[in-house]
């Protein structure tokens, strides 16, 4: 289970990624409470989570070409330094009470932007420091460390929340990007491609081109879409079913949080026993109609305790097909055009809060359980229409 720590700098890699995975569930966490304190708006909790996803579309193409540019490990030093600036900025404002929503609404568009970066450059610099064979085994430990965070970090930002308010929780999460960049600076190595060797804006183009000739892309890339905007999204609306729906407070909602957590985390370990598993086909159709199942049975859950149990399922099944995912698009393409590739993949993530503004404007009409009742239904229905045409992705042999 543990083959991908074999590697000194995968072992440097997931400290880094252990800090700044905790870092960002704190300050979703904290963001969304902020917005909910300032506006009282379910709307406002989706349009702030919105402009962070359309930072993320609107870089991602040209982030993952500056990833096959540059030394992968120092573009992630750098953007991790840039979003703990940012999230800085935002706590001192929240703590000394200067805090407005226009200044969280820029804040979450410019992260996102530096998500565009990050993504892609981490998901490279894990495949160079394992290798094709331990690829799924160094994802899955990857998500354990965004897990394990997830269960610590969520308890820590309700506990904070309710004792010292937001602006404690978004120091807290700065402090803990500072940490994860410091993590990736005993990394030895140059990390480039031949990529950085064309002009830029063709580089960019290149990317674009090869990855919508291959259709088994495309179709992973629409699963990734979809995903993100009915799946994921759930997180930012975990404040207002907290809050409004399920009506357990700050803790509860960190509850709730490290719930998902529990699930994702013991699914990846799952995952990581694996090995080399061939049928990631499979495996990713699978996890991906059992996330939408059961986000469909949690939105429509009246009570507290069961909410807790669903929403450990919804994560463990999430959490099990975005390793996969990740696992399957790198085992499907080469190196010099990971970087691209991988930045089209995180291109999809901006979708995330995409989707979540998009939660938020329906439970404003129609609430939140229903909106995250459509999302789960609408995932499921894709994977059983889909489910054969997936099933065969990535079981021959890596790149």
């Amino acid at each position: 289970m543990l083959i991908a720590f074999e590697s000194r700098s995968f072992q440097w890699l997931w400290g880094s990624m252990f800090f700044s995975s905790m870092a960002m569930g704190v300050r979703m966490l904290a963001q969304g409470w902020l917005v909910l304190d300032l506006t009282d708006s379910p709307f406002w909790v989706g349009v702030a989570a919105g402009l962070a996803g359309v930072g993320t579309v609107v870089f991602g193409a040209p982030g993952g070409a500056l990833v096959d540019r540059w030394d992968r490990r120092k573009a992630l030093v750098g953007v991790q330094v840039a979003g703990g600036a940012i999230t800085l900025a935002i706590g001192v404002l929240a703590y000394t009470g200067h805090i407005a929503l226009w200044h969280i609404l820029v804040a979450s568009l410019l992260l996102g932007a530096t998500q565009a970066l990050l993504m892609p450059a981490s998901n490279a610099l894990v495949y160079e420091c394992v290798g094709p064979q331990r690829l799924l085994n160094a994802m899955a430990a990857r998500m354990v460390a965004f897990n394990v965070t997830r269960i610590i970090g969520s308890l820590i930002a309700g506990w904070l929340i309710a004792a010292s308010g937001t602006g404690s929780t978004f120091l807290f999460a700065a402090g803990s990007i500072f940490v994860g960049a410091g993590c990736l600076l005993p990394i030895k190595g140059k990390f480039l491609t031949e990529g950085g060797r064309r002009p830029f804006w063709q580089s960019v183009r290149e990317g674009i081109t090869y990855t919508w000739a291959r259709k088994d892309l495309r179709r992973l890339l629409f699963l990734s879409v979809l995903m993100e905007t009915f799946g994921f999204s759930h997180f930012v609306m975990m404040p207002v079913m907290a809050r409004d729906v399920l009506e357990v407070g700050a803790v509860g909602l960190g509850v709730l949080s490290a719930a998902s957590g529990v699930g994702a985390m013991a699914s990846n370990l799952g995952i990581a026993l694996l090995g080399d598993y061939e049928g990631k086909g499979r495996l990713l159709a699978g996890t991906a109609l059992a996330a939408g199942l059961s986000l469909a049975l949690f939105a429509l859950s009246p009570w507290y305790y069961l909410s807790v149990v669903l929403v450990g399922a919804v994560g463990a099944a999430l959490m099990a097909y975005d390793v996969t995912m990740a696992t399957v698009l790198q085992l499907l393409v080469s190196n010099d055009v990971r970087g691209r590739v991988m930045g089209l993949y995180g291109l999809t993530f901006g979708f995330t809060p995409i989707g979540g503004f998009l939660a938020g404007t329906i439970a404003t009409v129609a609430g939140a359980p229903a909106a995250l009742a459509l999302g789960g239904a609408a995932i499921a229905g894709f994977v059983l229409a889909r489910f054969r045409a997936l099933a065969p992705l990535g079981s021959g042999a890596g790149v």
